[in-house]
């Protein structure tokens, strides 16, 4: 089903606290970054609302603001989520080649497709439009008589990138940290409380255990809080 869907790495820091403990696989650090494309300095990421603002990103139900994210756990991009580990709380300027970002185009993620199957669903391809087939995300490169052509590639495969990044604080408060995965997993809650070695959390709404139990599971791994309470 079609549907529209809307290694090396150059380290430059500008600010060390050398009293602080280097951060380690699995730690919990709260950070700010923008991110932009080496080639034009354009920004195509960041958790300043401001800076979201000036470079016209879309409204949405984005939240801006520092992020609390545990360090080596995929939470960020493959080569900033490295960069971290062994690093402490500062400002750095990380440049990434294509490798470590969204990758290389790989020409086995151009895929033609019929354009009677675009009509199927009530969608005409033209070049540029985003689509989603089979849970995948593509863009249409060509629409040649018949034949389309659509590119499953990330969007910014091949670009390198830069991310002003800040390292605020290791956090090591539990409240904070299952806070934090939260927002990370996007997972929309009321509050948090701690109770001795257990949590508890308010969704305000019904949420399928099939949701809940990964949620858990995360929770445990990375925070060792054995008992975990949904409300």
């Amino acid at each position: 089903m079609i549907t529209i869907a809307r290694h090396n790495i150059n380290i430059y820091k500008t600010k060390l606290n050398s009293k602080t403990m280097a951060i380690k696989k699995g730690d919990f650090v709260e950070v700010e970054y923008t991110a932009r494309l080496k080639s034009t300095n354009k920004v195509f990421d960041t958790t300043e609302e401001k800076i979201a603002k000036e470079n016209d990103f879309p409204e949405g139900n984005t939240t801006y603001g520092p992020m609390i994210i545990a360090a080596g756990e995929g939470h960020l991009m493959k080569g900033v989520d490295e960069f971290i580990i062994d690093k402490e709380p500062g400002t750095y300027k990380i440049d990434l080649e294509a490798e470590k970002a969204f990758g290389k185009k790989n020409a086995k993620l151009l895929r033609l497709i019929s354009r009677g199957e675009f009509h199927k669903h009530k969608i005409d391809p033209i070049p540029g439009l985003e689509v989603e087939l089979d849970g995948n995300r593509g863009i249409v490169r060509t629409v040649n008589g018949g034949r389309v052509i659509v590119d499953f590639n990330h969007p910014l495969a091949s670009q390198d990138v830069t991310y002003d990044m800040n390292i605020k604080r290791i956090i090591t408060d539990d409240k904070e940290k299952v806070s934090g995965l939260l927002k990370v997993y996007k997972i929309p809650f009321q509050n948090v409380e701690m109770k001795d070695n257990s949590v508890e959390i308010t969704f305000g709404m019904e949420v399928p255990a099939e949701i809940k139990k990964p949620i858990a599971d995360e929770i445990v791994r990375l925070t060792k809080i054995k008992d975990i309470v949904f409300k």
